[in-house]
C-alpha cells in the first residue's frame, strides 16, 4: 500500500485528542479544500471530460484521511474485483444523517469553555465536517436525560392546563440552538419513552403500560399537539413526532411505557391523528420507534388499516426492528424508513464497535432506510447515565483535561452524513466487498461507501471513465469514494 501523500494529514486518530493538535488550523484548512471539491463547501468541481475520484479512508490510527488513487494496470480487470456503479437503478431518497441530543450530552458541552464547545459542534454540525442535518428528540425524560420528569405532571390535567416546556429550555433546545448555529435547518423529529406518570398503569415512569381510557388517550394526544407547537414556537424545526420509544419494553430502570401494536394503532387512528387534523397542526407522524423483527405484531396492526395508514409517513426502526426492513418495504412500498437509534454499546467506544456501525449503515441503508441516527452524540468521559450504566458516544468530552475525542463511530457517522447529501438516491453498485452501498447526489456526484473487514489489503479497481483506477484497501478500514 503506498503512502498517503505528506501534505494531507490525518484529522483524528484514537484516543488522542485532536482538537488541541497544534497543526489543527492548517490541517482544518486542508480538509476544507478537499471537502470544498467533494462538493460539500464552498468551492465547486471544475467540470472535466474525464472523471475524478477522491479516496477517503479510516483506520485505527489514520482516521478520515485521503489515500491516493493510481491508474490500474489492468487493463480488463475482472468483474469479481471491480468496483461498477450502475447509476440507471436507483432506489430510496435519502433524508439525512445524525443522532439524539440529550441532556447529558449538554451538561458534557458545557463543562467545556465556549471556543471548545463550538469546535465540538462544529464537528457535527458543520456542513465541512460531519454535516449532521437532523436529529432526534425525546418527548419527556429519557435514559440519558438528568432525571425522571414529563411535560405535564398535574394528575387529571386531562386539558394540560399545565402543559409546559420550561425544562427542555434549560437542556435540549440551548443544545439544538447551539447547533443550528452550523446547521440553521436542522430537522427535528420526537419520540416519548414515557407519558405522564399520571397515563400509566401503575402511576411510575417505567414498568407500566399505557392507560387506555378515551380521556387518557384524548389527553396524550393533545399532549402531542401541544409538544409540536411549543417547540416550533421556539423556532425549532420539528418536523416529525413518534408515537413511543420502543413500545414492546417496560422493563428497565429507566424511563418506558408498554404499548402493544393494537393499542398504538387505536391511539393514532381514533386520538392523535384527528387532533393534529382539528389543532391544524401538520407535522410528520411516522410509527416507531420498533424493535421488532416480525412486523405482523406491531406494524401490520398500524399499516394494515386502511384509516391509519394515510397518516403514517413512515416506519423508524432500531436494534432487531432492523432485520424487518426489507420486509416492511415489500409490504408498504410508499412508506419510508429510519434507522431511529444504533446499538449503545457499553462505553468502550473500541475501533472494531466503529466498523460495526459503519457496517450497520451500509446494511440499513441497503435495505431502503432513508435516515439514519447515531444514539448519543456527546457524552462526558464516565459515559454513564443518571441510571449508572454506560454506553458509547460519538465524542467523549474529558471534564478533567477539557479536551475532545473523537470516538471511531464518529469517523463511521462522517464517512456517510460528510458525503451522501440529503436528497441523494441509492444507485447500484457491485463489487468484491460484501459490504458496500452507493449513491449519486443532487449534484450528480457519486459516492461509494464500502468497508474491508478482512485482516489483508485487499486490491481493486474502480470504473472511473475509459481507464480503471486501482485502490490498496487497507484492513479493517472503512472507505469513501466520491466521483466526479
Amino acid at each position: 500500500m503506498k503512502k498517503p501523500p505528506s501534505s494531507l494529514l490525518s484529522l483524528a486518530s484514537t484516543p488522542v485528542d485532536i482538537r488541541t493538535m497544534t497543526q489543527f488550523g492548517k490541517v482544518a484548512g486542508v480538509l476544507a479544500m478537499l471537502l470544498g471539491s467533494l462538493g460539500m463547501g464552498q468551492a465547486t468541481a471544475t467540470p472535466s471530460a474525464t472523471p475524478t475520484i477522491q479516496w477517503i479512508c479510516s483506520t485505527e490510527k489514520t482516521p478520515w484521511q485521503e489515500f491516493p488513487v493510481t491508474t490500474s494496470e489492468r487493463t480488463n480487470p475482472s468483474t469479481g474485483s471491480l468496483i461498477s456503479l450502475n447509476p440507471k437503478t436507483t432506489y430510496q431518497t435519502m433524508d439525512g444523517f445524525g443522532g439524539c441530543f440529550n441532556e447529558l450530552g449538554w451538561e458534557a458541552l458545557l463543562s467545556l469553555p465556549l471556543e471548545k464547545r463550538q469546535v465540538a459542534l462544529k464537528a457535527l454540525f458543520a456542513p465541512d465536517e460531519a454535516n449532521f442535518t437532523l436529529g432526534r428528540v425525546a418527548i419527556g425524560a429519557n435514559d440519558f436525560s438528568l432525571g425522571w420528569y414529563s411535560l405535564d405532571e398535574t394528575p387529571g390535567d386531562y386539558a394540560m392546563e399545565h402543559f409546559s416546556i420550561e425544562r427542555n429550555r434549560e437542556s435540549l433546545i440551548p443544545f439544538i440552538k447551539a447547533a443550528m448555529n452550523y446547521q440553521p435547518k436542522l430537522g427535528i423529529w420526537a419520540v416519548p419513552w414515557c407519558p405522564p406518570s399520571w397515563m400509566t398503569s401503575n402511576g411510575r415512569y417505567s414498568h407500566g403500560t399505557m392507560k387506555q381510557d378515551p380521556q387518557t388517550l384524548a389527553a396524550y394526544a393533545l399532549y402531542f399537539s401541544k409538544f409540536v407547537q411549543a417547540w416550533r414556537a421556539e423556532g425549532i424545526n420539528l418536523y416529525a413526532i413518534h408515537p413511543q420509544n420502543e413500545p414492546r419494553y417496560n422493563d428497565g430502570i429507566y424511563p418506558q411505557c408498554g404499548w402493544n401494536g393494537q393499542e398504538l394503532n387505536r391511539f393514532l387512528r381514533d386520538y392523535l391523528l384527528p387532533q393534529l387534523g382539528k389543532d391544524q397542526v401538520k407535522v410528520q407522524v411516522w410509527y416507531g420507534t420498533i424493535v421488532n423483527k416480525d412486523i405482523s405484531d406491531y406494524v401490520d396492526p398500524v399499516l394494515g388499516d386502511s384509516k391509519t395508514v394515510t397518516g403514517i409517513t413512515g416506519v423508524g426502526c432500531q436494534y432487531g426492528g432492523r432485520d424487518s426492513f426489507l420486509a416492511i418495504h415489500e409490504k408498504y412500498p410508499d412508506k419510508k424508513l429510519a434507522q431511529t437509534e444504533t446499538e449503545c454499546n457499553g462505553g468502550e467506544n473500541t475501533w472494531e464497535q466503529g466498523l460495526t456501525t459503519f457496517h450497520r449503515i451500509i446494511e440499513d441503508t441497503s435495505h431502503f432506510a432513508s435516515s439514519y441516527f447515531f444514539w448519543n452524540m456527546v457524552l462526558d468521559e464516565s459515559g454513564l447515565s443518571r441510571w449508572n450504566w454506560k454506553q458509547n458516544s460519538l465524542l467523549t468530552v474529558n471534564r478533567k483535561t477539557g479536551t475532545i475525542i473523537d470516538n471511531p463511530e464518529y469517523f463511521a457517522m462522517k464517512h456517510f452524513s460528510a458525503t451522501v447529501l440529503p436528497g441523494a438516491r441509492r444507485i447500484a453498485v457491485t463489487g468484491p466487498f460484501k459490504n458496500i452501498v452507493a449513491f449519486q447526489n443532487p449534484d450528480g456526484s457519486k459516492v461509494v461507501q464500502f468497508e474491508n473487514d478482512t485482516d489483508q489489503v485487499v486490491s481493486t479497481d474502480v470504473n472511473v471513465g475509459s481507464s480503471p483506477r486501482r485502490l490498496e484497501v487497507p484492513a479493517k478500514s472503512m472507505n469513501t469514494l466520491t466521483l466526479r
